[in-house]
């Protein structure tokens, strides 16, 4: 987020109150947050992250072995990461990516250059595009 917002005052005066909008990163993050409150209920997000924090496809279907769980897949699959996301790292989607291989999956694995962090997958439309539309006319 910091490179993408830096340190970018909205307007060239500076603000009469303390916390009044000043940065144009407090812009994106109060439009984010409206609109966020607008379609989640914060109870169901709630359920929805610890529902992904928890969440272990080794533990739930390979006892333990994410290479066995992977076993059950009966698709190809393209695993994309960003450079600089903090929540699903690059390191752990290239561990995903080779457990799909040992267990005999076709994977593709695409490391997306970016700055954005997390956020990556909502700036980045162009390259991901790209690479979809290529992995998803791929008949082989």
């Amino acid at each position: 987020m910091g490179e993408k917002f830096g340190r970018r005052l909205r307007k060239d005066e500076l603000p009469e109150g303390i916390l009044e909008t000043q940065f144009e990163i407090e812009s994106y993050l109060k439009y984010q947050g409206e609109a966020f409150v607008e379609r989640f209920d914060a109870n169901s997000y709630l359920y929805i992250t610890r529902a992904m924090d928890y969440y272990d496809a080794a533990s739930q279907w390979g006892r333990g072995d994410l290479v066995q769980a992977c076993r059950r897949i009966k698709s190809r699959l393209m695993v994309v990461s960003f450079s600089t996301d903090w929540l699903y790292p690059p390191a752990h989607c290239r561990d995903f990516a080779f457990a799909l291989c040992r267990a005999g999956q076709s994977v593709t694995y695409v490391e997306v250059p970016s700055r954005y962090g997390h956020d990556s997958f909502l700036v980045e439309t162009k390259p991901v595009g790209h690479l979809l539309r290529h992995f998803l006319e791929d008949k082989s």
